[in-house]
């Protein structure tokens, strides 16, 4: 059975891997590493959400980019379901919420209509998708910090390295 046209398009782009448009996350809060005594204990990490809102912020900052949370660096679809159980008491709309709320407190609710944010359907397992524009403005998160991708990977601009960006890209 073939998948719609938007799931062989996500799903293609997941198999291509990182790029300066694409980037991965396991997980939107969940830290799922394990202890020192190898054992597991999953809980929700601010520092996790923050590495989310700085792509997005990156994003944002450069060319528009393409955000798949519930899928790892090796382009593997582990799906949202172990979050959701574990910190949404399984609900989409929680979650969602969730990230609605991060953006807003964080980088502002201006940012509505550059960031479009779903669950999509791979591979029997659910994922968010977030796609988001190039913004005609500079974003920060909590008015300071401004991020740029660059390649696979995010990166912070300050001083001289950021007003030469901003002059030039804005």
């Amino acid at each position: 059975m073939f998948g719609s046209d938007l799931e062989i398009d996500l799903l293609k782009k997941i198999n291509n891997g990182e790029s300066k448009t694409i980037e991965f996350k396991a997980t939107l809060s969940l830290d799922v590493r394990r202890t020192k005594d190898n054992s597991y204990k999953p809980i929700k990490e601010k520092y996790i959400e923050l590495a989310v809102l700085k792509t997005l912020v990156g994003f944002l900052n450069s060319d528009g980019g393409e955000l798949f949370i519930g899928i790892n660096d090796n382009s593997e679809i582990l799906g949202i379901a172990n979050e959701l159980n574990l910190l949404y008491k399984s609900s989409t709309d929680t979650m969602l919420l969730h990230l609605k709320n991060l953006i807003k407190s964080n980088i502002g609710s201006s940012l509505s209509n550059l960031c479009d944010f779903t669950i999509q359907k791979l591979e029997n397992k659910e994922i968010i998708y977030i796609k988001c524009s190039k913004s005609d403005e500079a974003i920060y998160i909590k008015g300071k910090d401004f991020y740029v991708r660059s390649g696979p990977s995010t990166h912070k601009l300050e001083g001289k390295d950021l007003v030469e960006y901003t002059k030039r890209r804005y």
